[in-house]
């Protein structure tokens, strides 16, 4: 979830207009057909970690998941239109597991791991 959450910030951030015009211009059912594939995999992720204990389990995985959408979103026009600049993604990848239901210093180190991680794999 963490690195959904970290690639969806760089696509995010390259792509923020067309997110933002994408249910102006397409209407609710294109964009929900668009995001279908994307949401499912969430859903899925979501209800597998509700089952393990890493994710809160008082709202269903389907409802999360849209909470959690929405709250990405908000983040990113937070990240566009304010001082508040998160180029990695990281506090919105905290932010994102906190609200998952992740207590927040394991969210922090999960995903600083994540990116450390990544950093390694892509100097190597």
């Amino acid at each position: 979830m963490t690195r959904m959450v970290l690639a969806a910030w760089t696509v995010g951030d390259h792509y923020r207009m067309l997110i933002t015009l994408g249910p102006r211009h397409l209407g609710e059912d294109e964009i929900r057909t668009t995001l279908a594939p994307a949401r499912a995999e969430a859903v899925a992720t979501l209800r597998r970690g509700q089952r393990e204990g890493v994710f809160a389990d008082h709202l269903p995985a389907p409802v999360l998941a849209r909470a959690l959408e929405a709250l990405m979103l908000a983040l990113a026009e937070e990240n566009a239109a304010s001082p508040w600049a998160d180029p990695t993604g990281e506090a919105a990848a905290t932010a994102f597991l906190v609200a998952a239901g992740v207590a927040p210093l394991r969210a922090a180190l999960q995903v600083q791991e994540v990116i450390g991680r990544d950093r390694a794999a892509g100097d190597g």
